[in-house]
């Protein structure tokens, strides 16, 4: 009925949590870098495929597992992300009742540092969760799911080392687009993301979490230029 793909990028402290809330589906595909070992450690009820990746493209990590999906729903999520008991409940009554015509998208919430974040870009922040395995329509009529997705809070330090590893795909998807920093990209970018985040997403609202929220997206914004002008100079 309903076929899991999960992105990791190396993302071993999340997987097991991410896992586990996606016990109810009838497949579940891994798409990423994952080391051995972690591979061994995992455990689900249904069946798991693993497909190593090196790509940085979420979207197209996610056709590539779609076309291993042997199940009529997709249930596509990040590693860092995670279904709720009433999500979960909300997806089975749709595979099971629903005609396969329709994408559904999520809303996310995002519990850091203590504080459930309602501003910061999560009031208005929604992306495409389940959807038809074999897409024959264009026009698919778009929904919105009613319960929302759970990112997930390890600690401070694991939410900033995820963000260092996003930072470093970035910078190589750029490096092959033969995008070249300059001073712009390290001073002012960074600069621009914390007053988006802080400012025009709403982030002062949420309080000194707000801020400190908006200030590691400036400094991942920072690092993905670093990253890439160490990547032109070889630099490791």
């Amino acid at each position: 009925m309903i076929s899991a793909i999960v992105i990791s990028f190396d993302d071993h402290k999340y997987l097991k949590d991410c896992i586990a809330s996606v016990s109810f589906v009838d497949e579940l595909i891994i798409i990423g870098e994952m080391e051995q070992i972690v591979r061994s450690e995992l455990q689900h009820s249904s069946p798991i495929q693993f497909i190593e990746s090196e790509s940085v493209d979420v979207y197209q990590m996610t056709q590539d597992a779609r076309k291993k999906a042997s199940h009529k729903w997709i249930l596509a999520l990040e590693a860092n992300r995670c279904i709720s008991n009433p999500l979960s409940q909300e997806i089975i009554e749709i595979a099971t009742n629903t005609p396969l015509s329709g994408v559904y998208n999520a809303k996310t919430r995002f519990n850091f540092m203590g504080k459930w974040m309602q501003y910061s870009g999560y009031r208005t922040s929604i992306s495409p969760l389940l959807y038809p395995t074999k897409v024959t329509d264009s026009k698919l009529n778009t929904n919105t799911l009613k319960h929302p997705i759970d990112e997930i809070y390890l600690d401070f330090d694991s939410y900033n080392e995820r963000l260092t590893k996003k930072a470093k795909q970035r910078a190589s998807e750029l490096f092959a687009r033969k995008k070249r920093p300059n001073f712009f990209h390290l001073l002012w970018k960074p600069l621009w993301e914390l007053k988006v985040n802080f400012v025009f997403k709403l982030g002062f609202l949420d309080g000194k979490e707000g801020f400190v929220f908006a200030y590691l997206k400036a400094f991942e914004e920072f690092k993905t230029y670093l990253f890439l002008w160490l990547m032109y100079r070889n630099i490791e």
